[in-house]
Order: C-alpha cells, then sequence, then structure tokens
C-alpha cells in the first residue's frame, strides 16, 4: 500500500463513516420524534425499559468483533483469506452463544422482552459482519448498510404508527430489522470470502485453540477499557446527581452530550485509520508506519484543536440554539468541556496505532488512569468549585491520559517523537492564544458585535494554521487527489484546495524570510 494509496484510504474512510454518523444522528432525531408522538410517555417509558434490558443483555455478547477490525487488516495484508474467514467464524460463534445464553435471561421477564431478544441474539452477526467490511476498508459497502437500515427503522416507526399499532408491533418491527441487518452484513464478507484461502501457511494461528487465544488476548483489555469508560461516565452522573440537585445535574449533562455529538463526529477520522496502520505493521514497514502515523497525528490534533475553539468561543451561541435560554447557565461548563477533545481528540490516533501494535493491554491502562484522575477531581475539585470542579475533573483526566499515551508511544515508536511534540505544542500553544482572544470578545447582547468580532477570528486561524506549519501543501495535494465522483462533491472540494493552496504559497515566502 503506497502513501498516496493509504491517504485515500484514510480519507475515503472519514468521508463514508462521516456519512454514517450524519445519517445515524439525522435518523435518530426524526425517529425519535415520531416515536414520542405515536406512544405518550407511558408506551415510551415502558419500550425504553425493555430496550434497556436488551442493551445490557447486548454488552454480555462481549466485544470480539474488535478483533475483526484489527485482524482483518492484517489478514488481508498477508494474503491470509482463509484464517481470516475462520476467524469471522469463530467472533461470530462466540457472540452467538454468549447472545443466546443473555436472550434466554430475558424472555421471561415481560411480554415484550421475548420478542426484543431477537435483537441480542443476532447482534453478533451485524456487529462481526460490519467489523469485517471495516477492517477489509469496504467503507462505502459499511455506510450504506447503516444508512439503508437507520432509513427503515424511521419509515418503520412512521407506517406503525401511521396504522395505529401498538408496542408488540414496534417490538417485532425491531427483531425483524435487526435480524434482517445482521444477516446481510454477515452475508456480504461471506460471500467476498467465499474462495479466499491462505498465500503462506499461518503456523501460530492454524489451530482453533491458536485463534481463540488470539482472540482472547486481544479483545479482554479493549472490554475492559471499554468498560472503564462507561463505568466512568455513569458513575460520575451518579455521584453527581448525589451532591447537586437535578437542576444542576441537567446543566452537566447538556454540555457533557452536546460535546459528546461534536466528538463522535469527528472521531470518524481517527477511526479510518486503523487498517491503514495494521496493513504496515503486518507488512514490518516500520518507516513508513512511522510517517504516516505523524502526518495523521498532526491533522487530528490541528482538528482536536479546531473543533475545541469553535465550540469554546460560541459556546453562548450552541447553548442558546441547541438548548434554550433556560441552559444558559451551563456556557462555563460547556467552555470547559470543549477543551477536552484538545486531549481526549487527539489521542484516539494513538489508540489506534496502539491496536495496530498489538499492545491492547495499554489502551486498558491509560483508561483506569483517566478514571483514577477524574474520580480524583471529583472528591477533589468538586467541593471546592462545584459543578465546574466536574468539567476541570473530565478535563484533567483526558490530558492526564493524553500524556501518558505520548510518553508511551515515545517508547514504542521513538522515531519521529521531537517532531510529534512540537505539532502538539504548537497546535496548543495557538489554540491557547485564540481562545484567549475568543474570550475577550465575548460580550452580550446574543449575535451582537461580539459575535462578528469573533467570527473575525475564523480566518486569523486559518492564516495562523498554514503559516505555523500545522497544515501544509502536501496535505492540501492529498485531499485533492482523494477520488470523488460527484461533480457536486468534487466541485467545491476543488476550489477550497485551490483557495488554500494560494494562501499557503502566499505565506510560505514570508515564514522563510
Amino acid at each position: 500500500m503506497k502513501s498516496g494509496e493509504i491517504a485515500r484510504s484514510v480519507s475515503r474512510g472519514t468521508f463514508y463513516l462521516a456519512i454514517e454518523k450524519i445519517a445515524a444522528l439525522v435518523s435518530g432525531t426524526v425517529y425519535f420524534a415520531l416515536l414520542l408522538r405515536w406512544l405518550g410517555p407511558t408506551k415510551y417509558g415502558i419500550m425504553t425499559l425493555a430496550l434497556s434490558f436488551t442493551g445490557l443483555a447486548a454488552v454480555a455478547t462481549g466485544n470480539f468483533e474488535m478483533y475483526l477490525e484489527r485482524f482483518a487488516a492484517e489478514y488481508q495484508a498477508r494474503g491470509a483469506y482463509r484464517t481470516l474467514r475462520r476467524s469471522q467464524f469463530l467472533a461470530l460463534g462466540l457472540k452467538l452463544a454468549l447472545g443466546v445464553l443473555a436472550s434466554g435471561a430475558l424472555v421471561a421477564l415481560a411480554t415484550l422482552l421475548p420478542v426484543l431478544t431477537l435483537m441480542v441474539a443476532f447482534d453478533g452477526l451485524a456487529t462481526t459482519g460490519r467489523a469485517t467490511l471495516y477492517g477489509l476498508q469496504r467503507f462505502r459497502t459499511v455506510s450504506a448498510l447503516a444508512v439503508a437500515f437507520h432509513l427503515l427503522k424511521t419509515i418503520m416507526v412512521g407506517a406503525l404508527w401511521f396504522a395505529r399499532l401498538g408496542l408488540p408491533a414496534l417490538a417485532a418491527g425491531l427483531a425483524v430489522l435487526s435480524v434482517l441487518q445482521g444477516v446481510v452484513s454477515t452475508a456480504i464478507p461471506m460471500w467476498l470470502l467465499r474462495n479466499g484461502d491462505d498465500a503462506v501457511p499461518e503456523p501460530r494461528t492454524a489451530s482453533t485453540p491458536g485463534l481463540l487465544r488470539s482472540i482472547f488476548g486481544y479483545c479482554t483489555p479493549l472490554l475492559g477499557a471499554r468498560v472503564t469508560f462507561l463505568s466512568g461516565q455513569n458513575l460520575g452522573k451518579v455521584l453527581l446527581g448525589k451532591l447537586f440537585d437535578a437542576t444542576q445535574l441537567g446543566y452537566f449533562s447538556f454540555a457533557f452530550q452536546t460535546m459528546e455529538r461534536f466528538v463522535e463526529l469527528v472521531h470518524t477520522i481517527p477511526s479510518s485509520l486503523l487498517p491503514s496502520l495494521t496493513h504496515l505493521v503486518a507488512r514490518e514497514e516500520r518507516e513508513r508506519l512511522g510517517y504516516v502515523f505523524d502526518q495523521a497525528f498532526r491533522l487530528i490534533q490541528v482538528t482536536a484543536c479546531v473543533l475545541s475553539f469553535g465550540v469554546f468561543v460560541f459556546a453562548r451561541e450552541i447553548t442558546l440554539l441547541v438548548g434554550s435560554p433556560l441552559f444558559e447557565p451551563a456556557v462555563p461548563l460547556l467552555r470547559i468541556m470543549s477543551l477536552a477533545p484538545i486531549a481526549r481528540t487527539a489521542q484516539q490516533p494513538l489508540t489506534m496505532l496502539f491496536q495496530a501494535l498489538r499492545v491492547p493491554g495499554t489502551i486498558l491502562g491509560l483508561a483506569l488512569l483517566k478514571f483514577a484522575v477524574e474520580f480524583t477531581g471529583y472528591f477533589t475539585l468538586v467541593p471546592w468549585l462545584g459543578m465546574l470542579g466536574a468539567g476541570w475533573a473530565n478535563l484533567a483526566g483526558a490530558v492526564i491520559s493524553y500524556v501518558a499515551a505520548l510518553i508511551v508511544l515515545g517508547r514504542l515508536l521513538p522515531e519521529g517523537a521531537s517532531d510529534r511534540a512540537r505539532a502538539a505544542r504548537v497546535a496548543i500553544v495557538f489554540t491557547g492564544v485564540m481562545l484567549l482572544a475568543g474570550l475577550l470578545l465575548d460580550r452580550p447582547p446574543i449575535f451582537g458585535w461580539s459575535f462578528f468580532a469573533r467570527l473575525a477570528l475564523v480566518p486569523i486561524g486559518g492564516f495562523g494554521l498554514f503559516a505555523l506549519r500545522l497544515i501544509t501543501r502536501y496535505d492540501l495535494e492529498k485531499l485533492s487527489s482523494v477520488p470523488l465522483r460527484a461533480a457536486w462533491m468534487r466541485r467545491p472540494r476543488d476550489g477550497f484546495v485551490a483557495a488554500a493552496d494560494r494562501l499557503a504559497r502566499a505565506l510560505e515566502p514570508r515564514r522563510a524570510a
């Protein structure tokens, strides 16, 4: 895989995964609105409780699909398609077995749950199929399947509402869609791998026990990291609920969920890195691995800083538009939480590299470190600063985890460590200056002179990114080489690249001087 191919793969993956996220967000909003109007609060509460049980049961099926996300790319790089097919069958078998056990525990609980247990039982089909396609870098197929089933689910709810049917029909519809999605998601990669064989014998994973040890050894630490992250989120809210009233907790939840929506969308960029990094690790191309990672790290660090700048500087407008004037007291908390992506989002490419290098224990250790720091902050900062202390505790956990990840990376991949440190340092310092300028310019009224003054910081920031070499003409060249078939996407891309390239050329002599 050449560097140009890697750039196209990452860009293509980012594009299609972003479509998947946006489709989920838009269709989820419409689905939620239709569901509320159809069911009303009582029936919606019943369905929410039933789906909560099925969600917990689905967690009990494990995370074996994560093995396929990483190793599908490695087996593809080595031409070990037979081993990949066997790995998919094993991961699917484990998910299905645990899904059946979890479903059995739900059958006797309530009327709706026996039908919804099909969602748990067939969860393994959908997740392992998607993971295999992801590892094979079939991003367009992954996105198309997700968009199709999001659309079908929304249409189904509207049709059931129009037909004046009740909860059993909704449960049956969701179960049927889950089964259909699982079957289609699994059938596609199985068809792609149907005639695959190993180009070279795979002695280490030739036996089923060897593959099982590899699957459990890789997935168990990652499951621990995921459980730690979710525990930190939920236990934190429980603790804050004990210390503050419902209004204060509502402000915290609003700020947290607002940032999560932005962060989830931006995380599509580092998520698309894993297959490409795994290819380079499998082929033992260490020099190219370092080069590709360093370029991706710099750009994702810049993206994280841009996200933090946008939310921090326009926190008041975002709060009033997304929430309402009732949530205006949450603005300071949103500003604090907007700083977390500078560390948290920038750490995501490191997480992808640790997965590619097969050191999942490092990811678990970093998750535990973040959990410990964050909860220490809850007990030390919250009594002193109130609800703002919770925001600072969240930020402290992200920063300490990020710094520790950079230290570990410096040992695993010492080549280019100084360049990575320089890129992170320059981006963070420049962002800090821009954030301070935005804070000083923030004055009432809403959308008054202050808003336009802060808006003027955007082009200034763009000039700074090129002048400081945080974005280069090489990056623009790779962006322009990404194939886009649709003219409506290609024209604005080419126009943006041309304008940015003129800016970069204009700033190059000044910097040299």
